[in-house]
């Protein structure tokens, strides 16, 4: 394929990648919200009986939320294959391999979404209404004991086969919100910044440390990489979409430098020579001799 080949496919594409990118982050933020949504207050009882209890009583919410972040994993296919290609495009070195995990990574991690979302619903009912499995869960399900039953109730009712798809499609996604958004930047498709917001978010999306916080960073990046792809960032593209090639993403200097036409698109800024001190003039006056 030639450069003019790849350069009008990624031109044919870009719009419905940003599409994705866009719709990604957004699917992400509104599942997440509505999964939250659900969660209650309950004086005397602990974080995770409350929660079995709160998905008991809303269990249509977080199965819609489940669904939406399984969109949103979805449309995070479209994101990966199209910077795949535009990175495949101008180095060799991300291996041929590496496109069946931008369709497996995502496709798992929505499945998952789905498969887990349903799971809980199953379990905080098991726990809300004392079914034989329980036990003697105290009916408030408040204080330690609740807390107890609860994380045994999860042991043994969790399906091992949903707990390695989600941890399987969830490495994998954040195996690829860290190689791509590198190998982008190195090439200059990405600037500085999001090619190393890409691997933070791949980074807190294994780690799970704050509920919310990693999924605001999330569906700032896709929408940063949306507007890159639409060629409306703040400081544009950088000249590697234009010319196909790799290419250095220009710093703030390059590119003031570059549309003034002192220097060409992604050439390091050379620093302006320093006037020369002019020359100091010798006296032209002669020391007179005083008279005797």
């Amino acid at each position: 394929m030639s450069t003019d080949e790849k350069l009008r496919w990624e031109a044919r594409f870009r719009r419905p990648a940003a599409a994705a990118a866009f719709a990604s982050g957004v699917l992400l933020l509104v599942g997440t919200v509505l999964g939250q949504s659900i969660l209650e207050d309950r004086p005397g009882t602990r974080p995770l009986p409350d929660f079995l209890l709160s998905v008991d009583k809303s269990p249509g919410t977080l199965i819609a939320s489940g669904i939406l972040q399984a969109l949103a994993g979805l449309c995070l296919i479209a994101v990966f294959y199209y910077l795949f290609r535009a990175v495949v495009h101008r180095t060799e070195a991300i291996p041929s391999w590496f496109v069946y995990l931008v369709f497996a990574g995502p496709l798992m991690y929505a499945i998952s979404q789905i498969v887990g979302a349903v799971d809980r619903v199953d379990v905080a009912h098991t726990f809300a209404h004392g079914m034989p499995t329980v036990g003697d869960c105290p009916a408030p399900h408040g204080g330690a004991r609740g807390e107890e039953c609860a994380q045994d109730l999860l042991r043994d009712s969790s399906s091992p086969a949903a707990i390695a798809l989600g941890l399987a499609g969830s490495v994998a996604t954040a195996f690829l919100f860290v190689m791509l958004p590198l190998r982008a930047r190195r090439v200059g498709l990405l600037s500085q910044f999001t090619g190393i917001l890409g691997p933070v978010v791949g980074a807190l999306l294994v780690l799970q440390l704050i509920p919310v916080v990693p999924v605001v960073i999330e569906a700032f990046w896709l929408g940063a990489v949306g507007a890159l792809f639409l060629g409306v960032w703040p400081r544009g593209r950088g000249p590697a979409w234009e010319t196909g090639e790799a290419e250095p993403w220009p710093g703030a200097r390059g590119v003031l430098a570059g549309q003034a036409g002192s220097a060409a698109p992604g050439e390091p800024d050379r620093p302006e020579p320093e006037p020369e001190a002019a020359p100091q003039r010798r006296s032209s006056r002669k020391r007179r001799r005083k008279k005797r």
